[in-house]
């Protein structure tokens, strides 16, 4: 049975102030949480200073965020997601993988998000040495290098705690949260 147009614009209403008072809440335990981990490495500095072995931490404070299948990139550095995302993907221009990151959950204030990938790309990825990506035909993907960072990274604690999606042997299981 088809909703009326009244019912779905008032659930619609009620939808959006419940993903606002969501994204409020997150914020305030994103706040706590960073308080949480500065407090825990000053500790842990000071336990190391002292000679003392440091007790096992608590870490079930730390409460990550459910991300929804669009907020893929939500809690990663924009080198992480373009790395990420040109691994899934074909060779891709500058603004499109913009657009792709900021679909996927990046957060910016920048008056031009594409000049900022395109500063990552060329600069960051790109320097002598590291050369992560390369262009064809106004067109990034990676390099062996590129997809070497990307298998290492998806391994690493910090993109597991980041990214629900993602699975500890470095594979990515499309949607999935755990």
């Amino acid at each position: 049975m088809p909703i009326s147009g009244d019912v779905k614009t008032s659930y619609e209403v009620v939808l959006n102030d419940l993903e606002t008072e969501r994204e409020s809440v997150y914020q305030q335990v994103s706040g706590l949480q960073r308080q949480l981990r500065e407090l825990d490495n000053s500790i842990a500095i000071l336990y190391r200073r002292v000679g003392i072995s440091p007790p096992v931490p608590n870490t079930q404070h730390l409460v990550s965020r459910p991300q929804r299948p669009d907020q893929k990139y939500a809690l990663l550095s924009v080198r992480w997601a373009i790395l990420d995302l040109l691994n899934d993907a074909s060779p891709l221009a500058t603004a499109d993988i913009a657009e792709a990151l900021k679909r996927a959950g990046v957060k910016t204030r920048a008056a031009n998000f594409t000049n900022n990938v395109s500063a990552v790309l060329s600069t960051t990825m790109r320097e002598k040495g590291q050369e992560e990506v390369e262009i064809a035909d106004g067109k990034w993907r990676l390099t062996e290098r590129g997809r070497s960072a990307i298998a290492h990274i998806r391994t690493m604690p910090k993109f597991l705690k980041s990214c629900p999606w993602a699975v500890p042997n470095g594979a990515v299981v499309s949607g999935a949260t755990h």
